[in-house]
Protein backbone atom coordinates (compact mmCIF):
# COMPACT_ATOMS: atom_id res chain seq x y z
CA UNK A 1 0.00 0.00 0.00
CA UNK A 2 1.33 3.43 -1.02
CA UNK A 3 0.88 6.03 1.71
CA UNK A 4 0.39 9.29 -0.15
CA UNK A 5 -0.59 12.87 0.53
CA UNK A 6 -2.25 15.44 -1.73
CA UNK A 7 -1.18 19.08 -1.53
CA UNK A 8 -3.88 20.87 -3.51
CA UNK A 9 -6.16 23.83 -2.77
CA UNK A 10 -8.89 23.03 -5.32
CA UNK A 11 -11.43 20.62 -3.85
CA UNK A 12 -12.59 19.50 -7.28
CA UNK A 13 -9.03 18.54 -8.24
CA UNK A 14 -8.64 16.54 -5.01
CA UNK A 15 -11.89 14.66 -5.63
CA UNK A 16 -10.92 13.90 -9.22
CA UNK A 17 -7.50 12.58 -8.27
CA UNK A 18 -8.94 10.33 -5.56
CA UNK A 19 -11.63 9.08 -7.95
CA UNK A 20 -9.02 8.22 -10.61
CA UNK A 21 -6.93 6.36 -8.06
CA UNK A 22 -9.98 4.26 -7.19
CA UNK A 23 -10.76 3.60 -10.86
CA UNK A 24 -7.29 2.32 -11.69
CA UNK A 25 -7.40 0.18 -8.54
CA UNK A 26 -3.96 1.26 -7.39
CA UNK A 27 -3.43 0.53 -3.67
CA UNK A 28 -2.95 4.15 -2.59
CA UNK A 29 -3.95 5.34 0.86
CA UNK A 30 -4.38 9.13 0.97
CA UNK A 31 -3.35 9.87 4.54
CA UNK A 32 -3.53 13.67 4.34
CA UNK A 33 -5.07 16.39 2.18
CA UNK A 34 -3.31 19.73 2.55
CA UNK A 35 -4.42 23.00 0.98
CA UNK A 36 -1.57 25.45 1.53
CA UNK A 37 2.18 25.87 1.83
CA UNK A 38 1.81 26.46 5.55
CA UNK A 39 -0.20 23.28 6.12
CA UNK A 40 2.19 21.26 3.96
CA UNK A 41 5.28 22.48 5.80
CA UNK A 42 3.75 21.77 9.20
CA UNK A 43 2.67 18.28 8.16
CA UNK A 44 5.94 17.35 6.45
CA UNK A 45 8.01 18.47 9.42
CA UNK A 46 6.15 16.01 11.65
CA UNK A 47 5.18 13.14 9.33
CA UNK A 48 6.36 10.93 6.50
CA UNK A 49 4.74 9.37 3.47
CA UNK A 50 5.70 7.38 0.38
CA UNK A 51 4.47 9.73 -2.35
CA UNK A 52 3.37 13.36 -2.71
CA UNK A 53 0.91 14.72 -5.25
CA UNK A 54 1.75 18.42 -5.34
CA UNK A 55 -0.06 21.27 -7.08
CA UNK A 56 2.47 23.88 -8.19
CA UNK A 57 0.36 26.95 -7.44
CA UNK A 58 -1.34 27.05 -4.06
CA UNK A 59 -3.56 29.67 -2.46
CA UNK A 60 -0.66 31.11 -0.44
CA UNK A 61 2.02 31.01 -3.11
CA UNK A 62 4.28 28.88 -5.30
CA UNK A 63 4.70 25.32 -4.02
CA UNK A 64 8.47 25.49 -4.45
CA UNK A 65 8.50 27.55 -1.25
CA UNK A 66 7.84 24.29 0.59
CA UNK A 67 11.32 23.05 -0.35
CA UNK A 68 12.86 26.16 1.16
CA UNK A 69 11.53 25.12 4.58
CA UNK A 70 11.54 21.32 4.48
CA UNK A 71 14.07 18.83 3.13
CA UNK A 72 11.97 16.39 1.15
CA UNK A 73 13.29 13.02 0.00
CA UNK A 74 9.89 11.68 -0.95
CA UNK A 75 9.09 11.11 -4.64
CA UNK A 76 6.81 13.83 -5.97
CA UNK A 77 4.28 13.96 -8.79
CA UNK A 78 3.65 17.59 -9.66
CA UNK A 79 0.24 18.63 -10.95
CA UNK A 80 -0.28 21.77 -12.99
CA UNK A 81 -2.87 23.45 -15.17
CA UNK A 82 -0.16 25.09 -17.27
CA UNK A 83 1.11 23.46 -20.44
CA UNK A 84 3.76 26.17 -20.56
CA UNK A 85 4.93 25.80 -16.96
CA UNK A 86 8.55 24.84 -17.67
CA UNK A 87 7.54 21.35 -18.77
CA UNK A 88 10.86 20.89 -20.55
CA UNK A 89 12.58 21.43 -17.23
CA UNK A 90 10.41 18.79 -15.56
CA UNK A 91 11.23 16.34 -18.31
CA UNK A 92 14.93 17.17 -18.21
CA UNK A 93 15.16 16.56 -14.48
CA UNK A 94 12.98 13.43 -14.56
CA UNK A 95 10.37 14.82 -12.18
CA UNK A 96 6.97 13.55 -13.20
CA UNK A 97 4.05 15.91 -13.71
CA UNK A 98 0.36 15.62 -14.51
CA UNK A 99 -1.47 18.22 -16.56
CA UNK A 100 -4.93 19.12 -15.33
CA UNK A 101 -7.47 17.77 -15.92
CA UNK A 102 -5.56 14.64 -14.98
CA UNK A 103 -5.94 11.74 -17.40
CA UNK A 104 -6.30 8.20 -16.08
CA UNK A 105 -3.50 6.75 -18.23
CA UNK A 106 -1.12 9.55 -17.28
CA UNK A 107 -1.78 8.84 -13.61
CA UNK A 108 -1.12 5.15 -14.13
CA UNK A 109 2.19 5.98 -15.81
CA UNK A 110 3.16 8.23 -12.91
CA UNK A 111 2.51 5.47 -10.41
CA UNK A 112 4.48 3.03 -12.55
CA UNK A 113 7.37 5.50 -12.52
CA UNK A 114 7.03 5.70 -8.73
CA UNK A 115 7.31 1.90 -8.40
CA UNK A 116 10.38 1.88 -10.65
CA UNK A 117 11.89 4.66 -8.55
CA UNK A 118 11.38 2.70 -5.34
CA UNK A 119 12.92 -0.41 -6.85
CA UNK A 120 16.00 1.52 -7.99
CA UNK A 121 16.27 3.28 -4.62
CA UNK A 122 16.98 6.73 -6.12
CA UNK A 123 15.11 9.00 -3.72
CA UNK A 124 18.26 11.01 -3.03
CA UNK A 125 18.75 11.69 -6.73
CA UNK A 126 15.14 12.78 -6.88
CA UNK A 127 15.81 15.35 -4.14
CA UNK A 128 18.83 16.64 -6.02
CA UNK A 129 16.76 16.97 -9.17
CA UNK A 130 14.17 19.01 -7.29
CA UNK A 131 16.82 21.34 -5.91
CA UNK A 132 18.29 21.77 -9.39
CA UNK A 133 14.85 22.52 -10.75
CA UNK A 134 14.24 25.13 -8.06
CA UNK A 135 17.50 26.79 -8.99
CA UNK A 136 16.56 26.68 -12.65
CA UNK A 137 13.22 28.33 -11.91
CA UNK A 138 14.68 31.02 -9.68
CA UNK A 139 17.90 31.97 -11.47
CA UNK A 140 16.64 33.31 -14.76
CA UNK A 141 18.45 35.44 -17.34
CA UNK A 142 16.85 38.87 -17.09
CA UNK A 143 18.45 40.84 -19.89
CA UNK A 144 17.80 41.07 -23.62
CA UNK A 145 19.87 42.42 -26.48
CA UNK A 146 17.95 44.23 -29.22
CA UNK A 147 19.30 45.77 -32.39
CA UNK A 148 18.70 49.44 -33.15
CA UNK A 149 20.32 50.17 -36.47
CA UNK A 150 24.03 49.54 -36.02
CA UNK A 151 23.75 49.59 -32.22
CA UNK A 152 22.80 46.92 -29.70
CA UNK A 153 20.67 47.96 -26.71
CA UNK A 154 20.51 46.02 -23.44
CA UNK A 155 17.04 45.81 -21.89
CA UNK A 156 16.40 44.42 -18.43
CA UNK A 157 13.32 42.25 -17.96
CA UNK A 158 12.04 44.77 -15.39
CA UNK A 159 11.70 47.24 -18.29
CA UNK A 160 9.51 44.84 -20.30
CA UNK A 161 5.74 45.29 -20.07
CA UNK A 162 4.91 42.32 -22.31
CA UNK A 163 6.02 40.18 -25.21
CA UNK A 164 3.80 39.60 -28.25
CA UNK A 165 3.70 37.12 -31.08
CA UNK A 166 2.57 38.22 -34.53
CA UNK A 167 3.50 38.11 -38.21
CA UNK A 168 5.86 35.22 -37.47
CA UNK A 169 7.89 37.49 -35.19
CA UNK A 170 8.26 38.06 -31.44
CA UNK A 171 8.22 41.61 -30.12
CA UNK A 172 9.40 43.02 -26.81
CA UNK A 173 7.33 45.98 -25.55
CA UNK A 174 8.78 48.25 -22.89
CA UNK A 175 6.97 50.31 -20.29
CA UNK A 176 8.16 53.39 -22.19
CA UNK A 177 6.11 52.35 -25.20
CA UNK A 178 9.00 51.10 -27.34
CA UNK A 179 8.78 47.93 -29.41
CA UNK A 180 11.68 45.75 -30.53
CA UNK A 181 11.81 42.48 -32.44
CA UNK A 182 13.75 39.70 -30.74
CA UNK A 183 15.03 36.34 -31.85
CA UNK A 184 13.10 33.99 -29.58
CA UNK A 185 9.72 32.35 -29.08
CA UNK A 186 7.14 32.91 -26.37
CA UNK A 187 7.74 29.38 -25.10
CA UNK A 188 11.48 29.98 -24.84
CA UNK A 189 10.82 33.26 -23.05
CA UNK A 190 8.57 31.49 -20.55
CA UNK A 191 11.46 29.22 -19.63
CA UNK A 192 13.92 32.09 -19.32
CA UNK A 193 11.91 34.55 -17.22
CA UNK A 194 10.98 34.55 -13.52
CA UNK A 195 7.69 32.67 -13.26
CA UNK A 196 6.51 34.96 -10.47
CA UNK A 197 6.84 38.01 -12.76
CA UNK A 198 5.61 36.88 -16.20
CA UNK A 199 2.50 34.95 -17.27
CA UNK A 200 1.43 33.58 -20.66
CA UNK A 201 -2.19 34.75 -20.88
CA UNK A 202 -2.83 33.38 -24.37
CA UNK A 203 -1.01 32.37 -27.55
CA UNK A 204 -0.04 35.94 -28.40
CA UNK A 205 0.84 37.57 -25.05
CA UNK A 206 3.36 36.95 -22.27
CA UNK A 207 2.84 39.76 -19.76
CA UNK A 208 4.65 41.34 -16.84
CA UNK A 209 2.67 41.45 -13.61
CA UNK A 210 3.48 45.17 -13.25
CA UNK A 211 1.87 45.97 -16.61
CA UNK A 212 -1.57 44.81 -15.44
CA UNK A 213 -3.92 47.71 -14.73
CA UNK A 214 -7.16 45.84 -14.12
CA UNK A 215 -9.36 43.02 -15.38
CA UNK A 216 -12.61 43.38 -17.28
CA UNK A 217 -15.08 40.52 -17.10
CA UNK A 218 -17.15 39.98 -20.25
CA UNK A 219 -18.70 36.76 -19.00
CA UNK A 220 -17.90 33.79 -16.77
CA UNK A 221 -15.47 32.52 -19.41
CA UNK A 222 -14.08 35.71 -20.99
CA UNK A 223 -11.74 38.09 -19.20
CA UNK A 224 -9.96 41.08 -20.74
CA UNK A 225 -6.61 42.03 -19.22
CA UNK A 226 -6.02 45.79 -19.45
CA UNK A 227 -2.34 46.63 -19.76
CA UNK A 228 -0.19 49.73 -19.55
CA UNK A 229 1.09 50.66 -22.03
CA UNK A 230 -2.08 49.85 -23.96
CA UNK A 231 -1.57 47.14 -26.59
CA UNK A 232 -2.99 47.52 -30.13
CA UNK A 233 -5.62 44.85 -29.49
CA UNK A 234 -7.71 43.43 -26.66
CA UNK A 235 -5.80 40.94 -24.53
CA UNK A 236 -8.25 38.16 -23.71
CA UNK A 237 -7.29 35.64 -21.07
CA UNK A 238 -7.62 32.10 -22.39
CA UNK A 239 -10.52 30.36 -20.66
CA UNK A 240 -8.47 27.41 -19.44
CA UNK A 241 -5.97 29.80 -17.82
CA UNK A 242 -8.39 31.85 -15.69
CA UNK A 243 -7.96 29.80 -12.49
CA UNK A 244 -4.18 29.65 -12.75
CA UNK A 245 -3.96 33.34 -13.64
CA UNK A 246 -5.90 34.38 -10.54
CA UNK A 247 -3.62 32.30 -8.33
CA UNK A 248 -0.52 33.74 -10.01
CA UNK A 249 -1.82 37.28 -9.72
CA UNK A 250 -2.49 36.92 -6.00
CA UNK A 251 0.68 34.95 -5.28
Amino acid sequence: MIRAIIIEDEEFAVRRLKKLLQEIEEPVDIIAELKSIQQAVQWLLMNQCDLIFLDINLSDGNAFKIFEQVEIRTPIVFTTAYHEYALRAFEQYSIDYLLKPIAREKLKNSLLKFHNLKQSNTETANLQNIQELIGLMQNKPKRFMVSIGSKVKIIDSSEVAYFTSGSKMIFLHTFKGKRYSIDSSLKQLQLSLPIQEFFRVNRQYLINRKAIQDLQYYSATRVKVNLDPMPPEDVILAREKIGGFKKWLMG
